[in-house]
């Protein structure tokens, strides 16, 4: 892992960097998982031409469609859950055509504004995503659909810089963020092969 203070530009950059770093070119497969922002997205497809796969974290798009169950059913209604339940399952088995065929009935049926324009925003979402909604097709070839992992390790290196009491200005947050992510993703040895402890 590694971070940046700078712009999508930048992070861009580093995501190139990193990968020659680790040798990503010569991975017998090339896969990403991302959160749907649009500019993660690009920055991908600018530096990371090689990719065999790059696919919306299925977490994500669960909390998109949750978001429009509850705009359209309530919070708690059980029959929002059923649809929301049912609409995942043929997302991550049957696909996208399938699941965008079942969004197009369900929102021609939905009467009021407030609950048309919430299904607008999840047929959007999900359309300007439809390339990266390959879930069958990446669980057929053993690759994760979900980005958890990499959620939580973002968490904890985070936490490094969040402790209380804590103030950094950019340049050290970097820093430290830096040396941290290199420690817990296992490469200080292969960054600093020669390093030795110095006493103090």
């Amino acid at each position: 892992m590694a971070f940046t203070h700078g712009n999508h530009v930048a992070a861009g950059k580093l995501m190139r960097r990193e990968a020659d770093r680790l040798q990503f070119r010569q991975a017998v497969q090339r896969v990403a998982v991302v959160d749907g922002a649009t500019w993660i997205r690009e920055q991908m497809q600018l530096h990371l031409a090689e990719l065999d796969g790059l696919g919306l974290d299925f977490y994500h798009l669960s909390e998109n469609v949750h978001r429009a169950r509850r705009a359209v059913f309530g919070e708690d209604a059980p029959e929002g859950r059923a649809w929301a339940d049912e609409l995942m399952h043929v997302f991550k088995h049957e696909g996208y055509d399938a699941a965008w065929e079942r969004l197009v009935q369900w929102r021609a049926k939905l009467a009021g504004s407030r609950k048309r324009k919430a299904a607008d925003r999840l047929l959007k979402y999900v359309a300007t995503r439809q390339e990266m909604i390959r879930y069958p097709a990446f669980r057929a070839k053993g690759w994760q659909i979900g980005s958890g992992p990499t959620e939580s390790q973002c968490k904890l290196c985070t936490k490094r810089l969040k402790g209380h009491g804590r103030r950094w200005d950019r340049p050290n947050a970097t820093a430290i963020a830096a040396l941290d992510t290199l420690d817990r993703s296992g490469q200080w040895q292969k960054f600093w092969p020669n390093a030795s402890p110095t006493a103090v």
